[in-house]
């Protein structure tokens, strides 16, 4: 008696494969699952968070008739009260649940330095990978990818959300969260910043092939690179307003960014905050530097849109120039 053994169906055709993440992409999601569902879960938390309390305060606001009251009269200590309050407990809450996108991208860059990239460096495990037909290249650009992706979906998700209830306070009742004093948590800026993070800390993985090693250098790196530019560049990258009077301009508040003040003398060349001593007017102050009036330079409300693409694109150009760079070690290393 012979044994007989029964051949594997073919596929009928014209048949399409399973739906679903395959090979590389779902073995990073899988060696990873457990930061995965923790990162799915706080996200559905802070945003559902965000709709609660987007209700929350425009019911506060309107029933308690604070949207427009006069804040800081002596004649509505009532208001004055309510705003308090609103003050110490809505606005402290909107303002914690800002604070996850502003260390999205530091997260997201120190955990592809370690976990995602460092990691397998230093215990040898990608080797098993690259004798898969997986080549070095296509092996960083999936390491690269899904983290990008997943933040990409994610950050955008709650960066909406927080925008949209930062939107329903008017400034006056949270000044403190003035929309020049949150910009790193409202619009696609956040967004973008975590996508940096992810090039540079996959750069710095690469590097320095430590795990904890790796996560300490993608954070200097960040911080280096956004506090030495992005912040710097952020006042310039949309032309201020600039005033011009005869008397010293006062503070403007109207949802203003103010960045500057001075003096614009009869040449025509601005002097900011002139020292000119205790005691001495402004008339004095002008006469000593030979000046014709003065000078403000401000970001109106008008331009924070403006402002939030052009970082955004700022960002993610830095990004792109930091992960070619990555791709070029790669393949200088491992070639």
């Amino acid at each position: 008696m012979t044994a007989t053994t029964t051949p594997l169906a073919a596929a009928p055709v014209g048949a399409r494969p399973r739906a679903g993440l395959r090979g590389l992409p779902w073995l990073v999601l899988r060696q990873h699952r457990a930061t995965v569902w923790c990162a799915a879960s706080t996200l559905a938390a802070l945003v559902v968070g965000l709709l609660w309390l987007r209700n929350g305060m425009d019911d506060f606001i309107d029933s308690r008739a604070i949207r427009d009251a006069c804040i800081t009269s002596a004649d509505c200590p009532t208001a004055q009260a309510t705003v308090d309050y609103f003050r110490n407990t809505a606005g402290d809450l909107l303002h914690y649940l800002g604070y996850p996108l502003r260390l999205l991208p530091l997260v997201a860059g120190m955990f592809v330095a370690g976990p995602v990239v460092a990691r397998e460096l230093e215990s040898g495990t990608y080797k098993l990978a690259w004798t898969q037909s997986v080549s070095p290249l296509r092996w960083f650009a999936v390491k690269l990818s899904v983290p990008a992706v997943a933040v990409l979906a994610g950050g955008s998700l709650l960066s909406a959300a927080y925008t949209w209830a930062w939107q329903a306070v008017p400034e006056v009742l949270l000044p403190g969260q003035a929309w020049y004093l949150s910009f790193d948590m409202l619009g696609p800026a956040p967004v973008a910043h975590a996508l940096l993070g992810i090039a540079v800390g996959a750069l710095a993985g690469l590097l320095v092939k430590r795990t904890m090693r790796a996560m300490g250098a993608a954070l200097v790196g960040y911080l280096v690179l956004t506090g030495a530019l992005l912040d710097a560049l952020r006042p310039h990258l949309v032309s201020p307003v600039t005033q011009l009077s005869a008397e010293v301009p006062g503070l403007i508040r109207d949802r203003t960014w103010m960045l500057e003040r001075g003096i614009v003398t009869r040449t025509g060349e601005h002097l900011a905050e002139p020292h000119c001593g205790v005691g001495v007017s402004p008339e004095q102050c002008l006469a000593r530097h030979d000046g014709a009036g003065w000078y403000l330079d401000f970001h109106p409300y008008g331009n924070f849109w403006p402002l939030q693409w052009a970082e955004a694109g700022v960002s993610l150009a830095l990004a792109a120039v930091v992960t070619a760079v990555a791709v070029r070690l790669l393949r200088r290393m491992y070639r």
